[in-house]
């Protein structure tokens, strides 16, 4: 399984979600390639397998100043366990 982080390492919150993702992991003992893109973002994006599983989208909606919500350790766990589970 490949997991794949696209966030902006100058943004602390976002590198705190990359770390959590990483030990996430580790504590699970889930086989995973994790590939990190850093890119200037405004929120992160994590996928598996090449599928977006949580993104600003799909982590609240939009809030209104026009960019999206910035999702939750817990929202982000929840996403990848319903979709470790399900392969």
């Amino acid at each position: 399984m490949e997991i794949g982080l696209i966030y902006s390492s100058k943004d602390p919150k976002q590198a705190k979600t990359c770390d959590f993702v990483k030990r996430f992991v580790r504590e699970r003992g889930i086989l995973a390639r994790i590939v990190e893109s850093e890119q200037p973002v405004k929120v992160p994006t994590i996928t598996l397998d090449g599928c977006t599983i949580v993104d600003s989208g799909r982590a609240g909606g939009v809030e209104k100043n026009g960019l999206g919500r910035f999702p939750s350790t817990k929202e982000i766990a929840k996403a990848l366990e319903k979709c470790i589970w399900c392969l």
